[in-house]
């Protein structure tokens, strides 16, 4: 008898593929002629309007929901405002949702609903509407945050990709990540969450680059080859270009983990021309010193895409995250 895939926290190993899921789950009711964009971090409602509206949505878990630097609800805000400026929109108004588990501390709620205002004031953006549901104890990790963003686009791409595009991270991977993991596994690091907005770099790049997305889970190995996979690319990444603390190198080596599949959650990627690179590398590194060139745009295909990364001892494929990277993470 055939075995019947299942959804499970381990996707890859024995249920189904990240993409393979996402791809179910979009088929049936994200097409129509009103709004495109579906597969990128915000839509965008294509009929007549100036400038056009954006929308994006995502939720949120955490385990632990405090960790160095952050909570979950910084985590929320920045997330969700962060799909919308690297999509090219500027944010207007965000809603927000908890799902909590019955029992879950007061004293935990009113910090983390301290850190959304802080978060949301200090962005600019507005909180307009929200819900709250509670469900039995033990029904629930503790707490669920859904948010959603709307936004006007304001920036429009600077052409198509090409052959010799660079491709540029505006700081170090991974730190969120580890960060979060030094509390759950109560090991000692001096790294903070790299969890901020990014609105303001996007600010000063938005219309002198052609993509940017934000690495967040899956990290750079799953942003790549999203990006590889949606343009039919071959990228070619510089591993000794990546820039990686040691204690993001220390702690994935202790805990077996590949750091290249680390979310990141107040890091951008994003494609420019080669013409472009010196100004864009140049402003994101105002925002953060370890921004960098890590690559380059090296063929176009009619079909098919792959992203290579040169190592010290050769080259070799960078493949989509799959199975279990680190659950829980944001």
């Amino acid at each position: 008898m055939e075995e019947k895939k299942t959804i499970s926290l381990d996707f890859g190993n024995g249920g189904l593929e990240m993409q393979e899921f996402i791809e179910k789950f979009s088929r049936g009711f994200f097409k129509n002629d009103k709004w495109t964009n579906h597969d990128e971090d915000a839509a965008v409602f294509k009929e007549e309007a100036s400038p056009k509206l954006c929308f994006t949505t995502d939720s949120y878990i955490a385990s632990p929901a405090f960790f160095p630097g952050g909570n979950i609800g910084k985590l929320a805000i920045c997330g969700t405002l962060n799909d919308l400026v690297v999509a090219g929109a500027r944010p207007i108004g965000l809603s927000l949702s908890f799902i909590l588990e019955e029992g879950f501390p007061m004293e935990d709620f009113d910090k983390i609903i301290l850190s959304l205002q802080e978060e949301s004031t200090k962005a600019g953006v507005p909180i307009v509407t929200g819900d709250t549901k509670v469900m039995e104890r033990g029904s629930l990790d503790g707490i669920v945050i859904n948010t959603a963003g709307l936004g006007f686009l304001e920036y429009e791409r600077d052409g198509e990709i090409e052959e010799g595009d660079s491709i540029i991270v505006s700081g170090g991977i991974g730190e969120h990540a580890v960060a979060l993991l030094s509390k759950r596994f109560e090991f000692e690091t001096t790294l903070l969450t790299d969890s901020k907005y990014v609105g303001e770099e996007m600010k000063e790049i938005g219309g002198k680059v052609r993509l940017a997305k934000d690495p967040t889970r899956g990290g750079l190995a799953a942003c790549l080859n999203e990006i590889a996979k949606k343009y039919s690319l071959s990228l070619e990444i510089e591993e000794t270009q990546i820039p990686l603390k040691k204690e993001v190198r220390a702690a994935t080596k202790l805990l077996g983990i590949d750091p290249y599949t680390l979310a990141c959650e107040g890091r951008l990627i994003c494609i420019v021309s080669k013409d472009k690179e010196k100004e864009v590398l140049t402003t994101l590194k105002t925002y953060n010193t370890e921004a960098a060139v890590i690559g380059k745009v090296t063929k176009k295909r009619e079909k098919g895409f792959q992203v290579e990364i040169k190592t010290k001892l050769g080259r070799r494929f960078l493949p989509t995250p799959s199975g279990k990277i680190v659950p829980r993470i944001c």
